[in-house]
């Protein structure tokens, strides 16, 4: 209601002391404190406590190897490449060690983390570090317990992680495989265009890695993983590092 020149004397009198009351003054700012501070602190007590399980989650389970490395990985070059993929096999032995898997999916993540680990040794170029970061990749799936992980993108593992298989053959007249495929190259194939491809040297120039002869290439023999169905391609590899397996 507003006040008019009508207010009682009395009323005016009691309402000059209740304004200039200290302990009206003081309590006044600090009842406005409290409400505004209120909220805030609650927001930062959850946000802890959101991190704290978040923290705890990685490690009971390690999730895959996020879009964005990939995606940075995609676009290096070789040095670049390997230097990323000696963090992932690092990251990788990290969850290993202290995740709280089955013995047995424990096991084989450490398998692949060393399998891993001495290819990137003797890789001699991009197809090799792509097969180090489909070992990683594997390795980490093993720590997740998936029932049937996806491999990485057939088509180009630096893509990332198989959206779904998808039906493929290589030629008209050829063998048709039941493939990986990221959304990217899906939306390519679905579309009549070439999906982006990881390319090997044959006689001399850039050929779609699938292209070399089985026989020449485990890459080629294996589709870093997509063209297996009955072996990891952590045991796959290690034949190829020591034939003697």
């Amino acid at each position: 209601m507003w006040l008019t020149g009508r207010t009682s004397a009395t009323t005016t009198a009691a309402l000059h002391t209740a304004l200039s009351s200290p302990t009206t003054t003081a309590a006044s700012p600090l009842r406005f404190l409290f409400l505004a501070a209120g909220p805030l602190l609650l927001v930062a007590a959850v946000g802890l406590l959101l991190r704290r399980r978040s923290r705890l989650r990685d490690l009971a389970q390690p999730l895959a190897i996020p879009r964005a490395v990939f995606a940075a990985v995609h676009r290096a070059d070789e040095a670049g490449i390997r230097e990323r993929a000696a963090e992932e096999v690092a990251r990788l032995a990290g969850h290993a060690q202290g995740n709280r898997a089955a013995p047995a999916a424990t096991g084989r993540a450490r398998e692949s983390c060393a399998t891993a680990e001495a290819l990137l040794q003797r890789a001699s170029g991009v197809p090799d570090l792509a097969g180090v970061f489909a070992l990683v990749h594997e390795g980490r799936t093993a720590l997740d317990g998936s029932k049937a992980p996806l491999p990485l993108c057939f088509f180009h593992p630096l893509h990332g992680p198989a959206a779904r298989r998808i039906p493929w053959r290589p030629s008209d007249d050829g063998e048709r495989f039941q493939v990986g495929a990221c959304a990217t190259c899906i939306r390519d194939l679905r579309s009549r265009r070439e999906p982006d491809t990881l390319t090997d040297q044959r006689a001399g120039r850039p050929v779609p890695y699938f292209d070399v002869p089985h026989e020449h290439s485990l890459w080629s023999a294996t589709g870093y993983g997509s063209l297996l169905t009955d072996t990891s391609l952590t045991a796959h590899v290690q034949r190829e590092l020591d034939p003697s397996r």
